[in-house]
């Protein structure tokens, strides 16, 4: 039992059991202030750096290609997220993940 819940703590403190606090999200419809805010967040939660550019928007505005980059404490470049087809980005203490328009509930469960 010890084990199990040992378990469930390292899942919950890494991000990979989906807990509220653990996951930061970007949806198309964010506006450049709500991306700037999601940088400013990912620094104050996780403490590290990082870039989401958006490189195109449709019609309606919403992001259609959007490129997330991540640096290590140091400052060195980490791991990175793209599409050009973008739905949703996940970033999580650990990485990122993204999906295209129409896979969207392949991520939406992380919460």
């Amino acid at each position: 039992m010890k084990n199990v819940l040992t378990s469930i703590s390292l899942l919950t403190a890494t991000g990979l059991f989906g807990c509220s606090n653990s996951v930061i999200k970007v949806l198309p419809a964010y506006s450049d202030s709500q991306i700037r805010q999601t940088q400013e967040k990912v620094l104050k939660r996780y403490g590290i750096k990082s870039d989401i550019t958006v490189a195109k928007r449709d019609e309606k505005n919403n992001i259609t290609d959007l490129k997330y980059q991540r640096y290590s404490k140091d400052g060195k470049q980490g791991g990175s997220c793209s599409s050009d087809k973008f739905g949703i980005l996940i970033i999580t203490p650990n990485g990122c993940k993204i999906a295209d328009v129409g896979h969207e509930g392949d991520l939406a469960k992380l919460k």
